[in-house]
């Protein structure tokens, strides 16, 4: 019993010199959110908004840019607020005015709406001053699980200089206009049903 202790102790001192060893993490110069830049009326169903799919990568909090050679890289000084494919989503919520016959929420709400958004984000990122953001977006209709339309949306900036502020005002523009597109997507989709 007394080597386990022993045994433990040592451990956890080499433990503790390994951790103090490594780098301390970068604080970013800024952070950025996604935002909604328009609010679209006419929702005429209440909607459940699930938040995009992504890759882990672009899903973080880090802002992704890729080189000439197709690798990509984080961006440095500049990351998300927070999660970017949850800031898209309630980008999209924010985006559809209150009032209206329908109401958009999050599934945490635990409302059990007619119909629900899924969607995939493919991209956000950036190409030297070029930003894209491109979502696939699914209406389900949330009774039987079935596919009731679906769209890509694609919204591209261009950043005024290669400084990282700029291209990261330019990346969240683009994600900004991909969830007003997907907002709008949804409201035409819903339209259309009696």
């Amino acid at each position: 019993m007394k080597m386990k202790l022993i045994g433990l102790g040592l451990a956890t001192s080499m433990l503790a010199a390994c951790v103090s060893v490594l780098p301390e993490p970068e604080a970013p110069d800024a952070l950025y959110s996604i935002e909604a830049n328009v609010v679209h009326a006419g929702l005429a169903h209440d909607v459940t908004i699930r938040e995009p799919e992504s890759a882990r990568l672009v899903a973080g909090q880090g802002m992704v840019s890729e080189r000439g050679d197709g690798g990509l890289r984080m961006v440095s000084g500049a990351e998300w607020a927070g999660p970017a494919t949850r800031q898209i989503q309630f980008a999209m919520i924010d985006s559809f005015e209150t009032g209206d016959a329908g109401s958009a929420v999050a599934p945490e709400l635990g409302i059990l709406t007619p119909y629900e958004v899924a969607s995939r984000l493919s991209a956000l990122k950036l190409n030297g001053t070029r930003a894209t953001c491109e979502m696939k977006v699914t209406v389900i209709v949330s009774v039987d699980r079935s596919l009731l339309d679906q769209t890509v949306v694609r919204a591209e900036q261009t950043a005024t200089s290669n400084s990282s502020a700029n291209r990261a005002l330019a990346l969240r523009a683009a994600a900004s206009e991909c969830a007003s597109q997907a907002s709008l997507f949804v409201i035409e989709t819903l339209r259309d049903v009696s």
